[in-house]
């Protein structure tokens, strides 16, 4: 068994199989219009590949974990019209330039490898950092 894995830029779309040489020209015709063909021995791998592996080239590669981290993921409630110091935010370095962070809808790219974070709403809010191919990374910080 052979699998086909169909992707655009190394970020995989999806996967069929074929059992026999004579299979592989029909699983080829599932590939969308502008997709690159990746075929690899042995059945798909499991789990969702598209969370977890990209192709570079033609070889199935794992995605590396996103390398940033948080100072700390409890932040001071920031009062309305209040002043904003240093102690109150959350602070995320080491973010890989053009990466987007994501935070209650709203979306930045970071461009300096550091993302500071505080809120007036009292709660969890999840924060999330994504560049392909990295493994998005979610933060939950408790502002209180």
């Amino acid at each position: 068994m052979r699998t086909a894995y169909f992707h655009s830029g190394g970020r995989i779309n999806g996967c069929t199989t074929a059992d026999t040489p004579e299979d592989e020209p029909y699983a080829e015709l599932s590939a969308a219009p502008g997709e690159t063909i990746a075929w690899v021995d042995g059945p798909p791998i499991g789990g969702n590949a598209q969370d977890t592996h990209y192709f570079v080239g033609d070889v199935l590669t794992e995605r590396p974990e996103m390398p940033c981290a948080a100072d700390r993921l409890t932040a001071a409630w920031c009062n309305p019209g209040g002043e904003i110091t240093a102690d109150k935010l959350v602070t995320i370095s080491g973010i890989p330039t053009g990466a987007t962070v994501s935070v209650r809808g709203r979306s930045d790219t970071v461009m300096d490898g550091t993302y500071e974070f505080g809120s007036e709403m009292v709660g969890y809010h999840e924060i999330v950092v994504e560049l392909f191919p990295y493994k998005p990374k979610r933060f939950q910080v408790l502002v209180g």
